[in-house]
């Protein structure tokens, strides 16, 4: 049997400055920060493609080269089409998408591109949208203590969302679920982004976007929801050491390269990823939950454990670095 490919594409905004993970995106943008040394941004489309899903539309930041050079890499792998467009200034979700409005044809997924799912969900949401044809899928969440200030609360009867409503706080009553920023949309929603008014901020979020295009299309459409029961979120240093200690007990492809030299006496406490052209020194002790990248060195008697060593990087000799991102220093 033949799979049916979506008729959808994916939008993802990755024009955030992620100021919150400086000293990581001094080198690069939060896009592309790399996670066992493959960007975050090219780990989500690739997910996105094991959908059937071939369309992608990056809004992007106006000076990341970088990110633009990757994707052009990646065009045409595995028949995807990657265009881009850029957001000129950080002014919100539905500015954002704004930026894309006139290269999007079809209904879409919406996303950023610091949030990694689990592929089966991003399976469920595409099945979900062939299957019901829904206004819209949100991706929810459990509520956890502080969440209904910081994101939308959702009410539900069954899986059909009846009510949403942006950081609606603690104690405004009784919600099931918050909305995390992953959607299928209904491409009418495009009509509603210049309603949306201006936070005191000077932003414009795609929440109230997604509100009023919801209502416009009850009945003959509803909007549904979906839980994810796992999710990783990049916001800070922290957040990136814990992205890469899933990724290292889940989905790393080998422990130490062919390419890379071990001198003698090191100890390994897995997982450990060690990259093509590092080299670990006589006696260092690597682990656990550490990715060492490509042409890194570590000095006799180091001692690593759970750090993401950024390609490049000395290490040396006798020097303990623990729970710690290693980035190269800006002058």
């Amino acid at each position: 049997m033949v799979k049916k490919t979506p008729e959808l594409e994916t939008v993802i905004l990755a024009a955030g400055r992620g100021r919150r993970l400086e000293p990581v995106t001094l080198a690069h943008s939060k896009a592309m920060t790399p996670i066992l040394g493959v960007p975050i941004v090219e780990r989500l489309i690739k997910s996105f493609s094991l959908t059937g899903i071939k369309r992608f539309i990056v809004v992007r930041a106006p000076h990341d080269t970088l990110l633009e050079k990757t994707l052009a890499g990646l065009n045409g792998y595995d028949n995807m089409e990657i265009v881009t467009c850029i957001q000129h200034e950080p002014k919100g979700t539905a500015d954002a998408l704004g930026c894309a409005r006139e290269l999007v044809e079809k209904d879409f997924i919406l996303t950023s591109c610091d949030n990694l799912y689990p592929e089966i969900h991003f399976q469920r949401l595409v099945n979900e949208w062939m299957e019901q044809r829904p206004s819209a899928i949100l991706t929810l969440g459990s509520i956890k203590p502080g969440d209904l200030d910081k994101s939308a609360g959702v009410r539900l009867k069954g899986k059909e969302v009846t009510e949403i409503k942006e950081k609606p706080g603690e104690g405004s009553g009784q919600w099931d679920a918050i909305s995390k920023f992953l959607f299928v949309l209904d491409r009418s929603v495009l009509e509603q982004l210049d309603r949306v008014k201006e936070s005191r901020r000077g932003e414009k979020e795609m929440q109230s976007a997604i509100e009023q295009m919801v209502e416009k299309l009850r009945p003959q459409k509803k909007p549904l929801g979906i839980f994810v029961q796992r999710y990783l979120h990049l916001t800070s240093a922290e957040d990136l050491l814990k992205i890469h200690e899933h990724y290292l007990h889940e989905h790393k492809p080998f422990s130490v390269h062919p390419e890379a030299r071990l001198e003698r006496d090191v100890k390994l406490f897995e997982p450990v990823m060690i990259e093509k052209g590092a080299v670990i020194g006589e006696a260092a002790s690597i682990g656990p939950d550490v990715y060492i990248g490509p042409h890194s060195r570590v000095g006799r008697n180091a001692r690593l454990e759970r750090c993401v060593v950024y390609p490049g990087i000395h290490i040396r000799e006798h020097e303990c670095r623990s729970s710690e991102v290693v980035v190269p220093r800006k002058d």
